[in-house]
């Protein structure tokens, strides 16, 4: 794999959400009062929150029983999913969760006592395609449903990177030749030193495969964090902070300057980030209307068309030739010492901008 040239047409609804889901405060009721709680990546969030809502009409419009659903829409404050990993009680749990957060919602007494012993399933279909089947994204276990991914690529700023080569493979980001070229997404207020969010799963991918001697190499190269919004923004002007940009495809593929910037799809595969669903498996028959819009043809191919790739087997994924995913494991997911390894890949990571900051503030000319 390498550089990709062709742009898409990404679009967002921002039509407001209509009143099915109800009012911004009954987001913050108990969980155990939907039969759906859902959250997706923002560029989709409205396009999906309709299809939603077009399928439990017609369920309802069709005999079925009503089913109260909670999609928030990132208005602030607490919602149902603050609290997932709380819960003691299985009839307490939404009867169906759709999710694009890596972290696992379930507690560890929750896990052993209900998920191991069968109380969730996947619903995923047979035959998704070997691309998604050879990098592990179908869960072993059949409790996670992964209905589309979220690509991370690179988007490189040809005139940052100047003279250096294209990176082509996640290893290269580390090398020293590209210090100060290295930005993936984060986010801080003006008025502090740290990053107060960033991209955690970035870094836990990185550890995974090159361990934390190559996460420190990689962070030694990253000169600051942005927003993966404002990246196709600012990658090819002068405001660019560094050349090579870690991303989502759906961002990367809407950076219109192409003859500065160039989305590079890396050889040894795009790290998948899923967006996925869990079922009460006593409740299947209940939520089915909803499954079967999570992993069917139609959303599939909307989701196709915006650069997040859906594993629905009735539609084939639009990919690049020859492109491949990197997943880290669902086993590694919920391994009791992944929470250790992201906590030291972030160690390393502040502690690199720490050296950063105090290197800037002593060669800071005298007044």
């Amino acid at each position: 794999m390498g550089v990709l040239t062709s742009a898409s047409t990404i679009l967002e609804d921002m039509a407001p959400p209509s009143a099915l889901f109800g009012h911004a405060a009954e987001a913050v009721g108990a969980p155990k009062v939907w039969d759906f709680l859902g959250n997706v990546p923002v560029p989709l969030r409205h396009r999906i929150h309709d299809g939603v809502e077009a399928r439990v009409i017609e369920h309802f419009a069709a005999g079925g029983r009503p089913l109260k659903c909670c999609f928030p829409h990132g208005r602030g404050g607490e919602t149902p999913f603050d609290r997932l990993r709380f819960i003691r009680d299985l009839a307490d749990y939404p009867n169906m969760i759709v999710s694009a957060e890596h972290g696992n919602i379930f507690n560890r007494r929750f896990q052993a006592e209900f998920v191991e012993r069968g109380a969730f399933a996947s619903c995923q279909p047979d035959g998704v395609a070997d691309v998604f089947a050879d990098c592990g994204l179908v869960d072993p276990k059949g409790f996670i449903g992964v209905y589309a991914v979220a690509p991370f690529v690179l988007l490189i700023d040809r005139t940052q990177i100047g003279s250096l080569p294209v990176p082509r493979r996640w290893a290269d980001l580390m090398e020293p030749d590209y210090r100060g070229q290295v930005v993936f997404g984060g986010w801080k207020r003006e008025d502090q030193r740290r990053y107060s969010a960033y991209n955690k799963f970035f870094l836990l991918a990185m550890a995974k495969e090159f361990g934390l001697d190559g996460v420190r190499r990689l962070v030694a190269n990253v000169p600051g964090l942005m927003h993966s919004a404002q990246m196709p923004r600012l990658a090819g002007t002068d405001a660019s902070m560094g050349g090579i940009y870690v991303l989502p495809w759906s961002m990367a593929d809407m950076c219109p300057r192409r003859d500065r910037t160039q989305v590079v799809w890396p050889e040894d595969g795009a790290l998948a980030y899923p967006l996925w669903l869990t079922v009460k498996a006593a409740r299947a028959n209940a939520v089915a209307p909803l499954v079967d819009y999570f992993h069917g043809d139609a959303l599939a191919r909307t989701l196709n068309a915006n650069r997040y790739p859906a594993l629905a087997p009735g539609v084939a994924p639009r990919l690049p030739p020859g492109a491949r995913f990197k997943w880290i494991g669902w086993d590694f997911v919920r391994h009791r010492s992944t929470g250790e390894v992201i906590k030291a890949a972030c160690r390393a990571f502040e502690a690199a901008q720490d050296a950063a900051a105090a290197a800037r503030k002593e060669f800071l000319p005298c007044a």
